[in-house]
């Protein structure tokens, strides 16, 4: 009896290598003629089908982020991309960086197809940033002026185990949106936007500098108990998000800041957006074309911001001598045609109302709105009223205290002999900041400083007891005005800060 066995032989070490080479070489080669000869629309097409093959076989789960869709840009995009930034592991070999224009931070960024690898709740996540060419195209954004040009496709692909996708859903992209904002927040640069000339032609309506204004709270000559009640209500506004969603409100508020030239309006709205690192979006009424072109305008402002409307009595002003102006060259037989001209071209008191308090009130979140005015007894009642302008803050001329946080600034001293005759003639005296603080910036020596200052102060009461007399009758007026307007149009829940 014969017995046979067959022997199976083990292909050696070499063989293994040498046919691992062989399949890489092979690999590297088709992918070399494919990136020389297959067009890019090709090449994408086969990519995406081969991982769609291989996908098929596999427990991961790729979510994609897509950078817009439409005219849409995609949250979840721009919070992937600043999170992703924060997660860049040391071995990486290269890093791209960027320095944007107007920034002031250094961005850092992966290449294309490199992958950062995550770990949440025990999970293990890995990133990928991809592009692909797509066919240009024209996208018209009603939200903006303008076409724009697409011919490109950015995304993230976030891929893990499938059976993780519920706590991924629920769970780590709520904490990218959470971190993201917090590291946006931290390496922000503030903006001072206005808007531009030629906004009819491109899809920015706004440009922007860096707002490098240095006002704070701590610098403003101001009384201290009128700045910590500025302080404490901006601190109530900024953390009742819940509130004014359960009551129903939009999430804004309204300041009105009032008082003669030089009081420091500006540079309380400067401390205001550096304390609560607000961008400011400064609004000229005047230049805008209607009311439609205002809604237009205001939606486009991004949240935590501050807009700022100037002179508001001057640019309502202005619009009815426009309005006049123009009704005197119109012709008398077409009054209908005639209101429509007018209001074509000018921003209206009720297509302003309808913002503030109609439904485009609630386009945008944690706004703050304020309006500036020297004549605070010129303005419409309507805008007055509590939900329009909550906060109103009379910026008075300056006082003791406030000349000694301009002498801190100024000439770095908080006290010397000549204050005391100094703060009692500003006490007696209608002088504002600004003119104070032009008088200490005339020499470095404050000796000199100080003893000009006194002597500017003599002249300026001489002058005002001179013009006290003729004034008193147009200062009785304006103060019988202001007050019918606090009895008509100020009601409860407004905050008179004066």
């Amino acid at each position: 009896m014969f017995f046979s066995t067959t022997t199976t032989q083990m292909p050696s070490t070499k063989t293994i290598v040498s046919v691992a080479a062989s399949a890489a070489g092979t690999a590297m080669l088709v992918r070399k003629l494919a990136r020389d000869y297959l067009p890019h629309e090709v090449r994408d097409y086969l990519f995406f089908k081969v991982r769609d093959f291989i996908a098929r076989f596999s427990n991961e789960l790729t979510l994609v982020i897509e950078d817009s869709s439409g005219f849409h840009r995609n949250k979840l995009f721009k919070a992937a991309k600043f999170y992703i930034e924060s997660k860049i592991p040391p071995h990486v070999r290269r890093i791209k960086i960027n320095l944007p224009r107007k920034e002031t931070k250094i961005s850092l960024s992966v290449d294309e197809n490199d992958e950062i690898v995550d770990k949440f709740n025990g999970v293990h996540l890995t990133w990928r940033f991809r592009s692909k060419q797509a066919p240009s195209k024209v996208v018209r954004d009603p939200l903006h002026y303008g076409p724009t040009v697409q011919n490109e496709v950015k995304f993230f692909e976030l891929s893990f185990h499938k059976k993780h996708k519920d706590m991924i859903l629920e769970n780590y992209i709520p904490h990218i949106l959470k971190k993201s904002t917090e590291i946006i927040e931290e390496n922000k640069t503030l903006k001072l936007h206005t808007l531009k000339l030629d906004r009819m032609h491109g899809r920015d309506v706004w440009q922007s500098v860096n707002l490098d204004h240095p006002a704070t709270f701590d610098t403003l000559a101001m009384d201290l108990d009128i700045k910590k009640r500025i302080m404490e209500d901006l601190e109530r506004f900024v953390r009742r998000k819940e509130f004014y969603k359960r009551v129903g409100k939009a999430w804004k508020r309204g300041y009105l800041l009032f008082g003669p030239p030089g009081t420091g309006k500006s540079s309380l709205i400067a401390a205001m957006a550096n304390y609560l690192k607000f961008d400011i979006y400064d609004l000229e009424l005047t230049s805008l074309m209607g009311n439609s072109d205002l809604r237009k305008l205001l939606i486009t402002t991004e949240n935590k911001s501050i807009l700022v409307v100037e002179d508001i009595d001057y640019s309502f002003s202005l619009a009815e001598a426009r309005a006049t102006s123009t009704n005197s060259v119109t012709n008398p037989n077409h009054p209908r045609h005639e209101f429509n001209l007018v209001n074509q071209y000018q921003v209206t008191l009720s297509g302003l109302l309808n913002f503030l308090d109609g439904l485009w009130s609630s386009c945008g979140d944690e706004r703050i709105i304020v309006f500036t005015t020297n004549h605070k007894h010129k303005l419409d009642p309507a805008l007055l009223r509590p939900g329009r302008m909550d906060v109103h803050v009379h910026m008075s001329y300056c006082t003791p205290f406030a000349f000694k946080i301009l002498a801190s600034n100024y000439l770095g001293t908080t006290q010397h002999p000549l204050f005391i005759e100094i703060e009692e003639l500003i006490a007696e005296t209608k002088v504002t900041p600004a003119d104070i603080a032009e008088q200490l910036m005339k020499d470095e020596d404050a000796e000199n400083v100080l003893r000009g200052l006194i002597e500017f102060l003599e002249n300026k009461r001489r002058e005002n007891d001179e013009s006290k007399a003729s004034e008193a009758e147009k200062v009785a007026i304006e103060e019988e005005g202001e007050q019918r307007l606090e009895e008509n149009a100020v009601g409860e829940g407004t905050i008179i800060i004066e």
